[in-house]
């Protein structure tokens, strides 16, 4: 009986001991996680928004499918990047939400010229195939003129105010800075791919563009090559036209 008592008080003392290391244990643990530094978020917070953030805009490659056909289709391969020559393509980032990590055009870092490429190796086909000599029927964006920025257009004002000075025997004088009067221009003529349909010139010898929004196929070049962007904002600049999702 003295045994059984004995025995007993053993698996007490073990049983309690046990315990007693449990509770410390966890004691331990919960005084390790409360030193623990706190989560810090990361430095570009994820935004699950739809769309761009402001000033970012929405100009897919040639050939894109509506946008949310795009965004259900795009398995985000970079093939048409690397099918790129020009280095054209850009890609949103994780904070721009549902459209992380798919292509887009922006003009003011490097416009499209309009190869195609990328069109050939998408695997999913939200980029449409579409060939070099149909680039008439892309539409990626749309562009404005802004002629008071336009040196072409500058120059010919300046020239018909002086003009019309001299018509009235009045004397002529410089009231405009020598750099507003650094055209004619016609850059944006020169090198738009789509001349003479999106981009023509107005009679006269100032080169000034005259555009066709709806002609224009929006590959940004006339805003990449504009003269007046050393000045700030181009005079000429594509505008989106893709809704979003």
């Amino acid at each position: 009986m003295r045994t059984n008592r004995r025995e007993l008080l053993k698996r007490l003392v073990r049983t309690a001991t046990t315990a007693v290391g449990a509770v410390a244990g966890l004691l331990a643990a919960h005084r390790l996680l409360a030193t623990r530094p706190r989560f810090r978020p990361l430095a570009y917070p994820v935004n699950h928004s739809k769309y761009p953030a402001e000033g970012v805009r929405l100009i897919r490659p040639p050939g894109a499918v509506p946008e949310p056909e795009f965004l259900a289709g795009c398995i985000r391969c970079y093939r048409c990047q690397d099918a790129c020559a020009d280095g054209a393509l850009q890609f949103f980032t994780e904070g721009y939400g549902e459209l992380y990590h798919t292509p887009y055009v922006d003009p003011s870092v490097k416009a499209c010229t309009l190869c195609m490429k990328c069109t050939e190796v998408c695997p999913t086909g939200v980029l449409k195939p579409t060939r070099v000599e149909d680039r008439r029927s892309v539409r990626m964006a749309t562009i404005e003129l802004h002629k008071d920025r336009c040196l072409s257009h500058k120059a010919k004002a300046i020239r018909n105010e002086q003009a019309l000075l001299m018509q009235l025997g009045l004397p002529v004088t410089e009231t405009e800075a020598l750099v507003e009067r650094r055209g004619p221009c016609g850059e944006c003529y020169m090198f738009c791919p789509l001349r003479e349909r999106a981009i023509k010139l107005e009679p006269g010898a100032f080169l000034a563009p005259e555009i066709f929004p709806d002609a224009c196929a929006g590959c940004g070049l006339c805003e990449e090559i504009c003269r007046q962007v050393v000045r700030g904002e181009p005079a000429i600049r594509v505008v989106p036209t893709r809704k979003s999702v």
